[in-house]
């Protein structure tokens, strides 16, 4: 995992988060673009109104696969139960 510390990202950076982790900055305007590697973590990052994901690759696939779940019949309750709160997958 790469370090990523104290560092301030404005002007609509792309910042790329997979394999990345991320202490102390400020991104107040940016695009976090995850494209489905090892998750990215930030701690002590301060967001500013102006940040947006982008996702590519497999994360894309698997937001439009969730985002296809939703939107059929049943699809919110199983989705609501997928993501309860301190329910994990591990494999």
């Amino acid at each position: 995992m790469e370090d990523v510390t104290g560092r301030t990202f404005d002007g609509q950076e792309m910042i790329e988060t997979d394999d990345k982790n991320f202490t102390d900055c400020i991104i107040n305007s940016a695009v976090l673009v995850y494209r489905g590697g090892e998750h990215p973590l930030f701690e002590r990052c301060a967001f500013g109104n102006d940040v947006s994901w982008r996702f590519l690759g497999p994360a894309l696939l698997t937001v439009q696969f969730l985002q296809r779940i939703v939107n059929d019949e049943g699809g919110e309750n199983f989705i609501a139960d997928l993501f309860q709160k301190g329910k994990y997958f591990t494999e």
